[in-house]
């Protein structure tokens, strides 16, 4: 009796899980990406398939260390997503902030071969040796929906817990 009850379970949760993961996908490249006085550059390829309703958001955790007068930039295929500096007191300049980032990317990405790339202004200084990490780095694709409704997370949850709980009683 058990045994046939938690078939059923396992059969639903499996069916629902593979619904959520082709409702949304994840390129995740999670590298590690340091930039400094030696190595003033670095460049990452990626494929994508681009869908043409979906928007494409980047995220990552970047830390450092810049001094007055230092920059790091952040770009896809050319154009510059972000410029990190401690003139610009912007998140993640100075020393060890770490801070994560979700930047629309959909206008810059072509489909296929894709190019992210570092480039720093760094120097050598007396007292350091400054340096820009960015790790994590990942683009979510989500579909455009043509109605906006304010559904959290928590209430996706609830709707799922609530239909397990419908489905167990359905059958037991």
């Amino acid at each position: 009796m058990f045994q046939k009850h938690y078939k059923y379970l396992f059969n639903n949760l499996f069916f629902v899980f593979s619904v959520f993961l082709l409702i949304s996908s994840v390129y995740s490249y999670s590298d590690y990406y340091k930039v400094n006085v030696d190595e003033k550059s670095k460049t990452e390829t990626f494929n994508i398939d681009k869908v043409e309703n979906y928007t494409y958001k980047l995220s990552y955790v970047h830390y450092g260390n810049l001094q007055e007068g230092m920059y790091v930039k952040i770009l896809v295929n050319g154009h510059n997503i972000h410029e990190y500096s401690k003139d610009l007191s912007n998140t993640g300049s100075g020393a060890y902030k770490k801070s994560e980032n979700k930047t629309d990317i959909t206008n810059y990405l072509v489909n296929g071969s894709n190019e992210l790339k570092i480039e720093s202004n760094i120097w050598k200084t007396e007292n350091s040796s400054p340096y820009y990490v960015l790790e994590n780095f990942e683009i979510t694709e989500h579909e455009v929906s043509t109605i906006k409704l304010p559904i959290s997370s928590d209430v996706n949850f609830l709707v799922f817990i609530l239909c397990l709980t419908c489905l167990m009683r359905r059958k037991g």
